[in-house]
């Protein structure tokens, strides 16, 4: 379908540059990622070295996944692990509680645009990797 090649490119684009800000934070404010992490995640100590082995490993990740490198493997986990930190940090999106906070509701259609890039995964060609 070559009609969806430049829109899934763009979705892939616009969800590598929504979720590198957070892992960038990882190496440069590793104490507000510990905050995040006590905070929404209710950890309770992240020291700054796991803090950065997680970033290592989502900056891969994300790279994979913009290149469109193993699209099963790469689209599936960010995927499944935003959508986990979702559920993870679930009273933060709920109005009324809390913990709410507005501003994570943004998550949760870019959870719907990850989830639907991995459903079109073998359409998203354009400056993919096969």
């Amino acid at each position: 379908m070559p009609k969806l090649r430049l829109p899934l490119f763009l979705t892939r684009l616009s969800i590598f540059y929504f979720l590198l800000p957070w892992q960038v934070m990882r190496f440069t404010r590793p104490e507000s990622a510990e905050g995040i992490a006590k905070k929404y995640y209710h950890v309770s100590a992240l020291p700054e070295s796991v803090g950065l082995v997680i970033g290592v490993f989502w900056i891969l990740l994300l790279l994979a996944f913009l290149v469109g490198f193993k699209k099963r493997i790469s689209y599936g986990l960010v995927f499944l692990l935003h959508a986990g930190a979702i559920i993870v940090a679930l009273p933060a999106y709920i109005w009324g509680l809390g913990n709410f906070n507005q501003l994570f509701l943004a998550a949760i259609p870019a959870a719907a645009a990850m989830g639907l890039l991995y459903v079109l995964r073998d359409e998203d060609t354009l400056l993919s990797l096969k």
